[in-house]
């Protein structure tokens, strides 16, 4: 029952049509599809037309926004300055920034040289470890845009500009007439450069309005969590009250079930546990000389509603009925004269008082059910809200995985996630993402530029070593792969990587097939530096015996960046470098990955583990996995009782998947990171 689990809920189609309606809904989704297809392809064509028409609007830099980027600059020095003075090696860091000019040009405002400040943005963006250090790529951000305003003002700004917007018309034509979101890939450091510099702020903000959408959503079916939350209640309790001045006692029966409700809500995910039961007593009251022995039948409605959204869980107070119904099932008098009288006189009371007592008996079951419900499901709304913000929030935003925009909503079956991972200088998805097959019961729908601006942010100009993967492996009680490893005889040394800031590790999809894109700006292996290489690996989406397959199409391409085969021959250190990469990486990319079923844990196991349904990839970016139940799931325990265990196991079931989604995040972006 614990709401940690909802963070997986996925689109579940139901219900049945007609086939005349079916025909029509087919012909209706097939030109939805066209339109959507067809709009982004007329969108970019217009926004290109944009763009060629923008290129007489360049505008000189105004004094103040010199001015202005000057003192950014000088604010960034600051701390950068600060860690310098610290550091044992800050007096080499200054002699390779050339400090005495950059504190120079940062106090020049409105005479600052452009070409000494793109020499020194050139030292910056060099692939020497240490740059990439939150306060040297704070100085370098501000030093590019301030080496912009300055070229806008009174260097090469209008060339620059002119350029700019042609690469920029041409890209996004590239990308109408082919379809594919990777022929987006030159547009985000363009819109970066022309908003520095304060030009055409009109299609800068068209086109990153245009490429805006969500680029991630979720839906998980309510059906995943019936092992785990919907279960029978099966409880004998002694009766022991005071009803009307009578003191009543015997026992009373409880059955029934307490289940997950989604309630449909498009504000936040709305969630009603409800308890629906019947108690069943077998009473004796004593009142002087008469003993009434009665059945009384309750039937109990309890329910709290617990809201889930992007900041915080809460909920509401229970709301419980009763409706109590008895039955007089015998009479004792325990007097030696006047039984009759004392029958009837004891009937006729009865009788009268029935309503008032069932009255009364309602109020205090409805009161005993609220009190007992509430503090049954505290515990695991409170830990639900701790696991939420420690292990699901918490942990996203520091590593920044956490999405710019993210929301949740939910339908009567299904629990809807639609979110956006991508900062202002990144493109997230411009396209709808494509259906879900029947029967998932997790569906997740995830467009590239999810991927890749994610780890753009998290390797971005990172150097990363072999004695990095190690130590993350070691905290991780993981196995170091093979692959990774040093072996000399093999000519795998041990390594180090400066990945590329802008898209360092891509994921590109097409029509059923995947590319997977390393590019570094800097290599070793042993004592040896090399020159910066792209290392890329083709898949084509498969269907094996087990389910879908990866294969790697062809052998793993290594190749400097920007090259393009017969441009010119590789120098020897790129073909020795490329030798020892490709022994590496054809190692790394595995000729075929199988995709083995989804596993779950605690009471959610019972349910899995869950066979992929759907493996589907297009070339406007998206990819889209769906699971179904396995063959074995779907059990329901047979007999629980709604007491602590059943809200403690519950709360362990909650703990252990939240603590899987966020482990699973961290994981894939750590395996990236390899």
């Amino acid at each position: 029952m614990h709401f940690a689990s909802l963070a997986c809920f996925s689109l579940r189609h139901s219900g049945r049509r007609p086939a005349t309606g079916l025909g029509v809904c087919l012909v209706v989704g097939m030109a939805v599809s066209a339109t959507a297809d067809e709009a982004p392809a007329r969108r970019f064509e217009q926004l290109a037309g944009d763009a060629a028409r923008a290129t007489g609007t360049f505008r000189p830099v105004s004094d103040s926004a010199l001015d202005a980027a000057a003192a950014n600059l000088r604010s960034a020095l600051v701390p950068l300055d600060s860690l310098l003075s610290r550091s044992k090696s800050g007096a080499d860091w200054r002699k390779y920034l050339d400090w005495p000019s950059l504190e120079a040009q940062a106090s020049s405002g409105q005479a600052a040289d452009p070409k000494t400040l793109r020499d020194l943005e050139k030292q910056f963006n060099a692939a020497e470890k240490g740059l990439d250090m939150a306060d040297f790529v704070r100085a370098r951000k501000a030093l590019t845009k301030y080496a912009e305003a300055a070229d806008a003002a009174r260097g090469d700004g209008g060339r620059h500009f002119v350029d700019r917007l042609d690469k920029l018309s041409s890209a996004l034509l590239t990308a109408s007439a082919s379809g594919q979101a990777e022929a987006l890939a030159p547009v985000a450091p363009i819109l970066d450069r022309l908003a520095e510099s304060g030009q055409a702020p009109g299609v800068v903000a068209a086109v990153r309005g245009a490429n805006s959408r969500p680029n991630i959503q979720l839906e998980i079916s309510e059906d995943l969590l019936a092992p785990a939350v919907n279960r029978p209640v099966d409880q004998v309790q002694p009766v022991d009250d005071v009803v009307l001045g009578t003191r009543i006692r015997g026992t009373g029966h409880t059955t029934g079930n307490v289940r997950l409700d989604f309630v449909p809500s498009n504000e936040k995910a709305v969630f009603d546990i409800v308890l629906d039961a019947t108690n069943i007593s077998h009473t004796r009251g004593t009142q002087g000389p008469v003993t009434v022995n009665s059945r009384g039948v309750t039937a109990i409605d309890a329910r709290r509603r617990i809201f889930l959204d992007e900041f915080n869980v809460s909920a509401a107070p229970v709301e419980a009925s009763a409706d109590t119904n008895s039955t007089v099932t015998g009479l004792g008098i325990n007097a030696r004269f006047g039984k009759r009288l004392i029958r009837r006189i004891a009937t006729k009371k009865i009788g009268e008082s029935k309503a008032q007592a069932e009255a009364v008996a309602e109020g205090k079951a409805r009161d005993r059910i609220r009190t007992q419900f509430g503090e049954q499901t505290e515990p695991a709304i409170s830990q639900m809200r701790e696991q939420f913000q420690g292990k699901v929030r918490g942990p996203l935003q520091a590593r920044g995985l956490y999405p710019e925009s993210f929301h949740m909503h939910t339908t009567d079956r299904d629990l809807r996630i639609v979110a956006r991972k991508s900062l202002a200088n990144q493109l997230a998805a411009y396209s709808n993402p494509p259906a879900a097959t029947p029967g998932n019961i997790i569906t997740a729908r995830i467009h590239e530029s999810a991927v890749n601006n994610i780890l753009e942010e998290k390797l971005g100009g990172k150097v990363v070593t072999q004695d990095d993967v190690a130590r993350i492996t070691k905290e991780q009680n993981l196995k170091m792969p093979d692959s990774l490893g040093s072996d000399p005889d093999a000519e795998q040394k041990t390594w180090a990587i400066t990945f590329a800031k802008y898209r360092p590790v891509t994921l590109a999809a097409d029509d059923s097939r995947l590319k997977v894109t390393v590019r570094g700006d800097k290599f070793v292996s042993g004592e040896r530096d090399f020159p910066g290489m792209d290392i890329a690996a083709v898949y084509a989406l498969g269907q094996g015996p087990k389910g879908p397959v990866l294969v790697r199409e062809g052998s793993v391409q290594i190749n400097p960046p920007g090259f393009k085969s017969g441009d010119r021959k590789l120098t020897m250190a790129e073909t020795s470098l490329r030798r020892i990469l490709q022994k590496r990486f054809d190692k790394v990319f595995k000729d075929a990955i199988e995709i083995e079923p989804l596993p779950l844990q605690g009471e959610l196991a019972s349910v899995g583990p869950l066979p992929m349904n759907q493996l589907e990839s297009r070339k406007d970016g998206w990819l889209v996995a769906g699971w179904r139940k396995g063959p074995a799931g779907g059990g329901v325990p047979t007999e629980v009782v709604l007491s602590e265990q059943f809200v403690d196991s519950a709360a362990d079931t909650g703990k252990a998947v939240f603590r899987r989604v966020a482990a699973k995040v961290a994981e894939r972006i750590d395996t990236a990171a390899e």
